[in-house]
């Protein structure tokens, strides 16, 4: 397995690539599937459990993985003594436009990296389940494409899964305290991270994806739980909606147990005492997402 890392863009983002490399012994002409993957960590920080087991869990199953971090401030600038009359680097459309070049570098490699180049995916984790709904949603935009200079097909992904997403990422009406990675953040804080100085009604919109999904939304896989109080079970319920309507192809689970930020949904992604982030029903969507890719043929290892 080649590994290696790479910078994207100008503003610290950075992917993590982790390449099979095909062997006489299997198989010397196998290609790998795809997979990036993409943290949460509310575009303040981007979380550990969210990054390297989903990606060992994936290189398990025979494909070939990045985990990007797009650029953020981290999450001790955010403790409210910090000078916030500037941008971050995690404003948006700045993670969108990195993650579109990480999809575009990925293409333009698809045969020297031995890739299945039909089957470049992309899946995002609570925050990063926006910004890869972002880049469904807007892939093919004249307006991304003079912000990033790649062409449509470049950015495209042939499928995103959406873990949690928060598809409400701004809530402009919120000030409570949240905690990230063991340091208090408020709510408006938050939204800074995610939009910059400008919070404009039509900058919040696009975040939060408002009426943004059309027919070209790519095939879409989704999950979430209803006791999810960060990623409310109705606006999953509503983002399903809005694919069924344009006529998306998805599959959409909504499991009962488990808090945010599950992962993998097992004790190997869930360090807390009551297990809250382990659940054996929640801990199936791997298995359901690699039956869907594989129905979708976009996975031939099942």
């Amino acid at each position: 397995m080649k590994i290696f890392t790479e910078k994207i863009g100008d503003r610290g983002a950075q992917a993590s690539f982790y390449l099979q490399e095909a062997n006489s012994s299997v198989d010397a002409n196998r290609k790998a599937p795809f997979l990036i993957i993409v943290p949460g960590g509310a575009y303040c920080y981007t979380a550990w459990r969210e990054r390297e087991p989903i990606a060992y869990e994936f290189i398990s199953k025979g494909f070939s993985c990045a985990i990007f971090d797009y650029a953020t401030e981290g999450a001790e600038f955010f403790d409210g003594k910090h000078d916030y009359s500037r941008d971050p680097v995690s404003a948006f459309p700045n993670p969108l436009i990195d993650l579109a070049k990480t999809i575009a570098a990925v293409k333009a490699h698809a045969t020297e990296w031995q890739l299945d180049a039909g089957s470049i995916n992309v899946i995002g984790f609570s925050a990063g389940g926006n910004l890869v709904a972002q880049l469904a949603a807007y892939w093919q935009t004249p307006w991304l494409a003079k912000l990033t200079g790649l062409k449509a097909e470049q950015m495209h992904p042939d499928s995103v899964g959406l873990c949690y997403p928060a598809l409400k990422m701004v809530d402009l009406s919120n000030h409570k305290i949240a905690i990230l990675n063991k340091v208090k953040v408020s709510i408006d804080l938050i939204n800074y991270a995610a939009t910059g100085l400008d919070q404009s009604d039509e900058r919040v919109a696009m975040i939060n994806l408002d009426n943004a999904v059309t027919g070209q939304f790519p095939r879409c896989f989704m999950w979430g739980t209803t006791e999810d109080v960060n990623c409310h079970v109705g606006d999953a319920i509503s983002f399903a909606g809005e694919l069924a309507q344009n006529k998306v192809p998805f599959e959409f689970h909504m499991y009962q147990k488990g808090n945010h930020g599950m992962s993998l949904a097992d004790k190997r992604t869930d360090g807390r005492p009551d297990h809250a982030l382990s659940d054996p029903q929640a801990a199936s969507w791997v298995k359901l997402y690699l039956g869907w890719l594989s129905e979708n043929k976009l996975y031939h290892l099942l």
